[in-house]
């Protein structure tokens, strides 16, 4: 517990450190950190730790406790590294569709800019090492897996489906993450959920190119919304949404639970096709609708 109490201490001081001496550096990171996105990710390791433990959630140790949110920390700072790595590659793009990022503004010095993000991948490293060695691997893959995604030479986020799929891998590592956090082991994750991760879950989260459709033309970066236009994109998003939402009240049959199922699919699918186009809204009921799945996990089996 001392060393969790050291590391989460050092956490904090490591950022107030920065607004100390660089303020303005600290200020255009905290800007630009995409706290929605980071959520996400947060709450699919909260859905791996109770698909290990809904039975005994409320017997969860201190020290698990701990360990998930030094976890979130860690997720956190390797999100930085991505971010910042993301905005140097998609300077042009940027230029066009997010004129207020650090690089389009010329609000940061570019260096030190990257040195700051690159030192946040190593502090995430670190610190996932020392909560548990196969966080550290996941923390690694998962930057990896946004840097082939985002970087040249690969590149990835060019190729359709394909770069979908590496950020499906990337959200299944992190449930995969939440699930060891609390004692389980891969193999004995739940393929049902598994599959659920990678596919609709993963094809409805396209909607996250919308908002660059005419950066990502200049650039040629072909995402669904390019090759097939954004109404065609946006039906396919909004049948994936679709799946998104039914399957887990199939998997849990708590039948009961439809009707809010099909109320959040409905505010989902509204801010998708209302104009203008606004990510924001749309983030908010999804990952209020994943935080909302882990509560009626939990309570499954007094609910049926």
């Amino acid at each position: 517990m001392d060393s969790n109490i050291l590391l989460l201490v050092t956490s904090f001081l490591i950022p107030m450190a920065v607004m100390y001496f660089q303020r303005q550096l600290m200020i255009e990171i905290l800007n630009d950190l995409r706290v929605l996105r980071i959520l996400h990710y947060v709450a699919l390791a909260g859905l791996g730790l109770v698909l290990y433990s809904k039975k005994d959630i409320v017997n969860i140790d201190i020290q698990i406790i701990c360990n998930f949110f030094l976890f979130v920390i860690a997720l956190t700072y390797a999100a930085v590294f991505a971010i910042i790595s993301n905005n140097f590659e998609d300077l042009e793009t940027d230029k066009i569709s997010n004129q207020n990022r650090p690089l389009v503004r010329q609000s940061v010095d570019e260096n030190l800019y990257w040195k700051a993000g690159f030192f946040c991948l190593i502090y995430a490293l670190i610190l996932s090492f020392f909560i548990q060695k196969e966080l550290f691997f996941v923390i690694l893959f998962i930057s990896f897996g946004y840097y082939i995604y985002s970087c040249k030479p690969f590149r990835l986020k060019k190729i359709p489906f394909l770069a979908k799929f590496i950020i499906g891998l990337n959200s299944l590592a992190v449930a995969f993450a939440g699930f060891i956090l609390v004692g389980g082991e891969i193999k004995d994750f739940p393929l049902i959920w598994s599959v659920y991760i990678l596919i609709p879950l993963t094809l409805s989260a396209n909607f996250v190119d919308l908002k660059d459709i005419e950066g990502d033309k200049v650039m040629n970066v072909r995402t669904l919304p390019i090759i097939w236009g954004e109404n065609k994109a946006k039906f396919f998003i909004a049948s994936m949404t679709g799946f998104s939402y039914l399957i887990p009240g199939f998997i849990l049959k708590i039948w009961w639970l439809f009707p809010i199922i099909f109320l959040m699919l409905f505010l989902h699918l509204w801010f998708l096709f209302r104009k203008p186009y606004n990510e924001k809204p749309i983030f908010l009921v999804y990952v209020a609708s994943i935080f909302g799945l882990i509560f009626f996990i939990v309570l499954s089996d007094y609910l049926k």
